[in-house]
């Protein structure tokens, strides 16, 4: 059990950190995804058992990522197209960062899972801001119809399963 909560207050400093790191950078076109959108919505926390930090950010501010990355020594264990991932350490959980297309409508296409989020974006073409541990996290828009997309229609009751097989391609 302590293993457990060590994992959580973790990716919970980590999630603040790059969080920070993000919002004060001129990376706007960013938000948290996968488990990690799902922890914090479902649980206000980040998921027990979770390793990892999940951010999909437009792949146009790669070479910014990587220069904010290295200039907070971040390290990569991946430096791919369209996928980055750091290097956990004692202080913090790795965090995958998921490089997409965006286009006009909100749509953030991750290549490297083969996902669509679409319509990420709320009227004002913004993503949303979620206020979390008193920092600002962005969201996509129509979030919780992203989870059910993902994780199937009880995403919000934890379950040993990463949601039905197949994934759905557009969520």
């Amino acid at each position: 059990m302590v293993y457990s909560i060590w994992y959580i207050i973790r990716d919970n400093i980590t999630l603040i950190n790059i969080t920070k790191l993000l919002n004060n950078s001129s990376l706007s076109n960013w938000f948290i995804a996968y488990g990690t959108l799902l922890g914090i919505i479902r649980d206000n926390n980040t998921i027990d058992g979770d390793d990892d930090v999940d951010i999909i950010i437009d792949i146009k501010y790669k070479e910014k990522l990587l220069h904010l990355l290295k200039e907070n020594n971040y390290i990569l264990t991946h430096n791919m197209p369209n996928f980055l991932k750091t290097k956990e350490n004692s202080e913090f959980s790795s965090i995958d960062f998921y490089l997409s297309d965006v286009n006009n409508d909100g749509n953030y296409n991750d290549t490297w899972n083969g996902v669509i989020w679409s319509n990420c974006y709320n009227d004002k073409k913004k993503l949303i801001k979620y206020n979390w541990s008193n920092i600002e996290l962005q969201i996509p828009n129509n979030y919780k119809s992203k989870l059910i997309n993902r994780y199937g229609d009880t995403w919000y009751i934890k379950q040993d399963t990463k949601g039905p097989t197949p994934h759905k391609k557009i969520i």
